[in-house]
């Protein structure tokens, strides 16, 4: 990294490397304005948030698509541009978090890849390197379409996930999964599809995507499936056949109904005892009576569960 990334190379990023770059951009802009008005301790948070949130939790993962074989990578040309990525944002994160933690970040950024600074041993310091944005007047390269596209797609992957913890589907379990969109965003989706098999681990076999009001959409609808309405013009059906064993749910069902069963019978003791009942705090018998109603709540949702299995 030797100065900050050009427009030309950002218009060749796809969309997952252009929408981290436009966020490690805003988040030098942001911090730089902060530090300038002594708003140190917003600056860090704002760093913290960033690393973990968006390029750890998001773009470290996704860069598995590109890097490795097994997880759809390979190409030469993706794979060094993930690199090339990976190494930019860290490099700039780095570059913000030097004023907070000197020491750390002096000795990682020494492992980071960067040009011969020549026989001056002075330059090669993070402390003598220049600040990510230099110049007021020429703002860092972002792309706000590419914050929506991309926004559009992890939107796509919670609403899969929160399915796959709802429906208590094993961690390791590859599921399958039709998704609906229409105009640009079907195609945005379409070019990420090994992201989104990755991130939401459904199976690659198994995963379609259709224009919304198609002959296939209708047969997709038609399925009984778990649908997901993830925003306007997108939508995915997960099929129930895939995600539950009806065999290990009712049997987790079972032993969920029986617990909370046990549960009820003893608080519902408690409450009928006159000891109890007569000679607790009116607060503390409130509190009971509300705990066993939620309980009750509790048990009839697994009842109903258990029905519909």
């Amino acid at each position: 990294v030797n100065g900050p990334m050009s427009q030309e190379e950002f218009d060749e990023l796809s969309l997952p490397e252009q929408y981290i770059v436009t966020k490690c951009h805003e988040l030098v802009a942001s911090v730089t304005d902060d530090i300038e008005k002594y708003q140190l301790g917003a600056a860090g948070g704002k760093i913290y948030e960033f690393l973990w949130d968006q390029y750890a939790d998001w773009y470290i993962e996704i860069s598995k698509t590109r890097l490795y074989e097994g997880a759809g990578g390979g190409g030469e040309k993706e794979s060094k541009a993930a690199r090339r990525v990976l190494v930019y944002v860290l490099d700039t994160s780095f570059r913000l978090l030097h004023p907070y933690m000197p020491y750390v970040t002096e000795h990682l950024w020494h492992h980071l890849p960067r040009p011969d600074q020549g026989e001056d041993a002075a330059t090669h310091s993070l402390m003598l390197a220049d600040w990510p944005q230099m110049d007021d007047d020429s703002p860092l390269v972002t792309s706000s379409e590419a914050v929506s596209s991309f926004e559009s797609f992890q939107q796509l992957t919670r609403s899969i996930r929160n399915a796959r913890a709802e429906y208590n589907v094993q961690q390791g379990k590859k599921i399958s999964a039709t998704i609906i969109a229409k105009g640009p965003i079907k195609d945005v989706i379409a070019s990420e599809m090994k992201s989104l098999v990755a991130l939401a681990k459904l199976d690659p076999d198994q995963v379609a995507i259709y224009e919304a009001g198609s002959d296939e959409a209708k047969e997709a609808a038609a399925v009984e499936s778990v649908q997901l309405v993830v925003q306007d013009g997108v939508e995915a059906y997960l099929p129930l056949s895939g995600l539950i064993d009806p065999v290990l749910e009712r049997k987790r069902l079972e032993k969920q109904s029986e617990k909370l069963g046990k549960e009820i019978g003893k608080l519902a003791g408690r409450l009928k005892s006159k000891g109890f009942v007569d000679k607790a705090p009116p607060a503390v018998v409130d509190k009971a009576k509300a705990e066993l109603a939620e309980l009750e709540d509790q048990a009839a949702k697994v009842k109903a569960s258990l029905e519909a299995l």
